[in-house]
């Protein structure tokens, strides 16, 4: 991902600044994504159908601001190793294919669904069941998953027909068994998984480095995991909130003590984190290094991140200095 541009909404439109909130690319889009492998996805409004609203068609932009691909998808998502998951506009069928750097479709529209690649491998879904495929379009993993996620760490999270979830390898063969009743992508080397609505962390072969206790949990970066403690299902809101976030280590041992009301991962040495309704950012340690003062927060990408202040977004540096946008 390009961190020296920021997709930011000026208005009802969306462009892209710089590190100090100057405007790079003007705000002309109905939606813009952050920028992968050189190249970011935008929509603009299409054509009216039967007298509704547009339907927004997508395409891809430059560092620049130059119409690479010209919108004309239906839907798209961004780049990943040198492919995008496509739909052609109508009257083609929503089917998903994908397209090169140069907006050439390479393989036909045929997945109900599909994914990026990673490892050089996609998912796709064809009826019900998930698979796999490589850039040439040949199942390498052939379709019977009832749910699959992206390839990481050479390890893909699948759910099997009995809504159990596993990990399995790049041929497709398990290396996890399906045990779990949720699980989520290995990062850094370690998965978060559920069993009995409680979290915890396992290795590649599949061994707790921290059995199911926590309330929540959030993935490894930089070699510290948010959990949560005291977390419950609200049956007004119909999700799980409240308890209180600390971070563990890659032995499964807090860090840095449970008393922020949210906590991210960490990103470039600060790990965004809420205190009291507000935003801020803490350090390895636990101390807060930028205040919590803001409304919402992202996390930081090439020194800068975007924050708020009540509906104001402003960009910051890690000193906490504030840039307008504009």
């Amino acid at each position: 991902m390009s961190a020296s541009l920021i997709c930011v909404k000026i208005g009802d439109r969306y462009g892209y600044v710089d590190s100090r909130g100057k405007p790079v690319i003007p705000p002309g889009f109905a939606l813009a994504f952050p920028f992968y492998e050189g190249l970011a996805l935008v929509a603009l409004p299409g054509k009216k159908f039967f007298g509704g609203s547009a339907a927004l068609v997508y395409g891809f932009i430059d560092p620049s601001g130059e119409v690479i691909i010209p919108p004309r998808f239906r839907e798209a998502f961004s780049f990943s190793e040198g492919l995008a998951p496509v739909i052609q506009p109508p009257p083609r069928r929503r089917l998903w294919g994908y397209c090169d750097k140069s907006g050439r479709l390479v393989l036909r529209p045929r997945y109900d669904l599909a994914g990026g690649f990673f490892s050089g491998l996609a998912r796709v879904r064809k009826g019900r069941w998930w698979g796999y495929i490589n850039p040439r379009g040949q199942y390498i993993i052939k379709p019977r998953f009832d749910s699959a996620a992206d390839f990481s760490d050479l390890l893909a999270v699948v759910r099997d027909e009995n809504g159990k979830w596993g990990y399995i390898d790049e041929r497709g063969e398990s290396a996890i068994p399906p045990r779990y009743d949720w699980a989520e992508s290995f990062s850094e080397g370690l998965a978060r998984v559920s069993r009995d609505g409680k979290w915890g962390f396992i290795d590649r072969r599949g061994s707790y480095i921290f059995p199911p206790k926590f309330d929540d949990a959030r993935d490894f970066s930089e070699g510290l995991a948010p959990v949560n403690v005291g977390r419950s299902f609200d049956e007004v809101f119909h999700e799980r909130r409240g308890g209180k976030w600390g971070y563990i280590n890659r032995r499964g041992i807090g860090v840095i003590d449970s008393h922020f009301d949210e906590a991210f991962p960490f990103s470039e040495g600060l790990g965004r984190a809420r205190l009291y309704g507000r935003w801020g950012f803490i350090d390895k340690k636990g101390e807060i290094v930028i205040k919590p003062e803001f409304t919402a927060a992202g996390d930081f990408h090439g020194g800068a991140a975007l924050v708020w202040s009540g509906e104001m977004p402003l960009i910051i540096n890690k000193a906490g200095e504030r840039f307008s946008i504009g």
